[in-house]
């Protein structure tokens, strides 16, 4: 049966030719996943973002001008929407810590197999948070240690009663880095429900998304 689903739109931002033709040939053995823009430079990044409107953006981090931590900071603000891939050479706690806090959803070494790149695009946009596997947890818990900003974090302690058993549950598996459609089949719930999950919890936390509501959930001892 042929699928009628719109291929996820993807940006790709280096500064390498040779990084953009090999990613360029990766994302072509796949259907549903369209190349939509390359981006030399961050400038050119933010420019091309608002114009396609992509759903997903491969970022790199060092790149002239702007590094890519920057854009994607840059791009949160300007498309909400579009989730940021930081895909680069360094297997960094430190970068992907920087990432998280701009707003990537995900961070991949360019070394990640095709099948690995590929999941994530679509994991991403699935509301997922994708890791190396052991690096996630270092990183929420690293910036759960670091001092509390005034916007998107907690003004005041909570108590695991404000929350029900079954949120719990959900952000115990949002803070794996776990997508929407993974949660709902080990949780035996529908996928709308478990957004809504998602939903109530970052507002009880006082959070603006999902990984923030990870940091604050380690942070309050809500998951272990």
């Amino acid at each position: 049966m042929v699928s009628t689903q719109a291929p996820l739109r993807v940006l790709m931002v280096d500064d390498h030719p040779v990084v953009r033709d090999g990613l360029r040939a990766m994302l072509s053995h796949d259907g549903g996943i369209q190349l939509v823009g390359e981006a030399s430079d961050g400038t050119e990044a933010l420019e091309m973002a608002t114009r396609l409107e992509p759903d997903v953006v491969l970022m790199d981090i060092r790149m002239p001008g702007m590094s890519g931590i920057e854009v994607t900071r840059h791009l949160k603000v300007a498309r909400p929407t579009t989730a940021i891939i930081v895909l680069t050479m360094y297997d960094s706690e430190m970068y992907v810590i920087e990432a998280l806090r701009a707003g990537a959803a995900g961070y991949l070494v360019k070394d990640s197999s095709r099948e690995l790149l590929c999941h994530t695009i679509r994991a991403v946009v699935d509301g997922g948070t994708m890791v190396r596997s052991g690096l996630l947890r270092q990183a929420i818990q690293g910036l759960s240690r670091m001092p509390r900003q005034s916007e998107g974090q907690p003004d005041q302690p909570l108590i695991v009663e404000r929350f029900t058993a079954r949120e719990l549950d959900v952000l115990r598996l949002v803070s794996q880095g776990r997508a929407n459609r993974e949660i709902a089949g080990e949780l035996h719930l529908a996928e709308v429900t478990v957004k809504k999950y998602v939903q109530s919890i970052i507002a009880k936390l006082g959070v603006s998304d999902r990984t923030l509501a990870a940091i604050a959930g380690v942070r309050l001892g809500l998951v272990e």
